[in-house]
């Protein structure tokens, strides 16, 4: 019996280091410090797709257009005005100045669509385009093959519901759903030049945590002195005795 009880408390020691190892790890890769936040006023380049939908009477929504829309850093007008450039598709190239304190554009006077002030807390009023959102919190998106933390913004008017992304470490919108009646337009961001995007140090620290975990986990629960592999000890030193 004190052979067995020894057995498990060094077992035990051993999950427990094990344990800690694995924490230890998971906590390195939590509190990784991110890359430096750019914003638009060094030079950059986003390329995004937008896909088009129209929302059938049975409510499901079929594809009716794919176009490209390409933002990028064309210059400064003061020091703290830059020109931002922008295609849809093949039209033709639109600038725009945007102030970044106040994010309106010279042009239309609404607001910078493809960035905002990372640190903005949440129930911040946001604007997007002509409208204005607000942040309602944060979630976690897959963007070119890793998971980043993005700051929600929505919008819901009468006619009109948007949702938009915007990376939470540089501020740059990384997806943007709306919604008008019967269409509805996703923008997705494919690639950046210049931009710096966050990562969720979060969801991997999970990802490890649970990868290594589950293992040693399984391990330990095996390893222990359960009855039934005293009892087969047992069967088997009697069977060899009977041989």
């Amino acid at each position: 019996m004190e052979e067995v009880q020894c057995e498990v408390r060094s077992r035990i020691f051993v999950f427990l280091v094990v344990l800690a190892v694995i924490l230890g790890i998971t906590s390195v890769v939590y509190f990784q410090a991110g890359p430096t936040p750019t914003y638009p006023n060094t030079p950059f380049v986003l390329y995004y797709l937008r896909y088009d939908y129209t929302v059938q009477s049975n409510g499901t929504a079929t594809i009716s257009g794919l176009t490209s829309t390409v933002v990028w850093f064309e210059g400064y007008a003061d020091p703290n005005t830059v020109v931002v450039a922008e295609r849809n598709g093949f039209s033709p190239i639109q600038y725009s100045e945007v102030n970044l304190y106040t994010r309106e554009t010279n042009t239309t006077g609404v607001h910078f669509l493809w960035w905002i002030p990372p640190l903005l807390p949440v129930g911040t009023p946001v604007g997007i385009g002509n409208n204005t959102g607000v942040i309602v919190g944060e979630t976690e998106l897959r963007v070119q093959q890793l998971v980043r933390n993005t700051k929600v913004v929505f919008y819901s008017g009468s006619d009109r519901t948007i949702i938009a992304n915007y990376d939470a470490n540089s501020g740059f919108l990384i997806q943007l759903e709306i919604k008008e009646g019967e269409q509805i337009s996703v923008y997705q961001l494919q690639s950046t030049l210049g931009a710096s995007l966050g990562v969720s140090n979060y969801y991997y620290a999970r990802v490890i945590f649970l990868c290594l975990f589950m293992p040693a986990l399984v391990i330990f629960i095996l390893t222990l002195p359960w009855p039934w592999r005293r009892w087969s000890q047992s069967l088997s030193k009697f069977l060899r005795k009977e041989v």
